[in-house]
C-alpha cells in the first residue's frame, strides 16, 4: 500500500466532514510524501473513533494526539509534561479579592464531552476605581474537579497569541467571552473530560502599578459546569 497516497485520501475525507475531527495534519501536498514517518495527525477530544480506525490501519506510519494527550497510549505530549512540571513547581496563584471583584456566570452553562463551547462571564468591580484587565482574544476556562480544585481538563488547541483587555467601571459589570472546553489532561479520566457535574475556574491578570503589562493573576471562584454525553 502507498501509505501517503491512502492517508491522503482518507484525510481529505475527514477534513470535508462537519463539524471535522481534524485539528492538524501534515496537508495534502505531494511533499509530504517525502517527509519521515510517522506523520504527525492532531484529532479532537472527541473523536475517538478516528483515532482507533486511523491507529489500527496505519499502525507506526501515524503519530496520533487526540485531544491534548497521545493516543493509544494516553501520555502526555513532551510540551504538556514539561508545562506540568513548571505548574507543580510554580507558586499557587491566589484566589481574586472578592471583596473587590465578583465573577459569575451569565446563566447556567453546559458542553458536551470532548467538545468546546462559549459563554459569558460577568465580572464586577467592587472598588471605587476603574479596573482593568489584561487578556488574550478570549477567557480560558479550566475544567476543575469540584471537590478538590484539582485542574483536569480545558482547551489544548491553537490559540492566537494577541493580546488585549477590558475594563470595569467601579459599581459595574463587564461581560466578557468565555471559551469552555473539554479535553481532558487527566489521563485517567481518558481523553474527555467524562459527562457530569464538573467545575470551571478562570485566571483573571489585573492591571497594577507593579504590574502593568502581564497583570497581577488571580483565581476566579469555582463555578458550576455540567458536561454532558
Amino acid at each position: 500500500m502507498d501509505v501517503w497516497k491512502d492517508l491522503r485520501t482518507a484525510l481529505a475525507d475527514l477534513a470535508d466532514r462537519d463539524p471535522s475531527p481534524l485539528r492538524a495534519w501534515p496537508g495534502f501536498s505531494e511533499k509530504v510524501a517525502a517527509t519521515p514517518r510517522p506523520y504527525s495527525i492532531w484529532l479532537a477530544a472527541w473523536a475517538a473513533d478516528v483515532a482507533e480506525q486511523l491507529h489500527q490501519r496505519y499502525g507506526a506510519d501515524v503519530e496520533l494526539k487526540l485531544g491534548a494527550l497521545c493516543y493509544p497510549d494516553r501520555r502526555y505530549p513532551q510540551h504538556m509534561a514539561v508545562q506540568e512540571a513548571e505548574r507543580r513547581k510554580s507558586t499557587p496563584v491566589p484566589r481574586i479579592d472578592e471583596t473587590e471583584i465578583s465573577v459569575a456566570l451569565d446563566g447556567p452553562v453546559s458542553v458536551r464531552s470532548g467538545y468546546t463551547t462559549t459563554c459569558r462571564s460577568l465580572v464586577g468591580n467592587l472598588t471605587a476605581d476603574e479596573l482593568t484587565f489584561v487578556m488574550g482574544p478570549l477567557l480560558v476556562a479550566d475544567v476543575v474537579d469540584p471537590g478538590t480544585g484539582d485542574i483536569v481538563g480545558g482547551y489544548s488547541g491553537l490559540m492566537d497569541l494577541m493580546r488585549g483587555g477590558f475594563a470595569v467601571p467601579s459599581g459595574g459589570t463587564t461581560p466578557v467571552p468565555l471559551l469552555v472546553a473539554t479535553d481532558s489532561f487527566d489521563p485517567d479520566l481518558g481523553y474527555a473530560v467524562p459527562p457530569g457535574e464538573w467545575a470551571i475556574q478562570v485566571t483573571l491578570s489585573r492591571i497594577t502599578e507593579r504590574d502593568p503589562v502581564l497583570g497581577r493573576p488571580s483565581r476566579t471562584p469555582i463555578l458550576p459546569l455540567t458536561v454532558t454525553a
